[in-house]
């Protein structure tokens, strides 16, 4: 009872709310709509593109799969449905993620299975990669979704679904290598990964201030600044 009352009120919003967006909005990441139909498409695992127009629910829902329609209309008889197991990646608006393998190690997450798929957001893109993946944590799904099971139709469920306080984990890549998250001795994980730049890599091991593991975003971006300066003909 307790699922079918959260599919039924799930399919009511999207109904009601759901929308398209013009393109002269898709930059902006704070102001996307969620619910709503944005330009995008799909990389199969054979390396194709499917463009159309791909569904933004939110940060976390679109983590799990891709709602693809080839046209503008929201036809359901035309709708695909993609597993990050069954796709590369895709773009939906200004947000594009990739498939990967990972354990996300969240107590509040029902799967943590290591050879589990998982889409993540790419937050930078270049020579390292960064991305993010969203969580909610227990006490705000507790505080968000309130099931009555007695009375089903006096539940609560607050599908506003504010992304502004998710928690994420990062994760990063350096070119073809494995996706990880950072290390708890992370110095010696990333002053290793990045090695062939020696200056940047030194204040890493060193731990100067600005180099630590909160740095991580910053510390990618210069390494990305000095391999393109540096490598005008790598793969990257």
């Amino acid at each position: 009872m307790k699922r079918l009352f959260l599919l039924i009120t799930v399919m009511l919003y999207q109904a009601v709310y759901s929308q398209n967006i013009s393109e002269n909005n898709l930059h902006d990441t704070t102001k996307v709509k969620l619910f709503s139909l944005y330009p995008g498409y799909v990389v199969t695992r054979k390396g194709d593109t499917l463009k159309g127009y791909v569904l933004l629910k939110n940060l976390i829902a679109n983590q799990d799969k891709v709602i693809f329609y080839p046209t503008q209309e929201k036809n359901k008889e035309q709708a695909q449905k993609f597993k990050p197991k069954e796709v590369k990646a895709y773009k939906v608006g200004p947000r594009y993620y990739e498939s990967y393998k990972f354990r996300p190690g969240v107590s509040s997450y029902a799967t943590n299975d290591a050879k589990a798929y998982h889409f993540v957001l790419k937050v930078i893109d270049g020579p390292v990669s960064l991305y993010k993946w969203y969580y909610e944590t227990t006490q705000r799904s507790e505080d968000r979704v309130k099931i009555n099971e007695e009375h089903p139709l006096e539940s609560h469920v607050d599908l506003s679904f504010d992304e502004n306080d998710l928690k994420y984990i990062t994760l990063f890549k350096k070119l073809d290598g494995e996706i990880t998250k950072p290390a708890l001795n992370f110095k010696k994980q990333m002053s290793k990964l990045l090695a062939d730049y020696p200056e940047l890599a030194k204040k890493i091991a060193s731990k100067e201030k600005g180099y630590r593991s909160w740095d991580l975003e910053k510390i990618i971006r210069e390494y990305n600044e000095w391999y393109l300066k540096n490598h005008s003909g790598g793969n990257h």
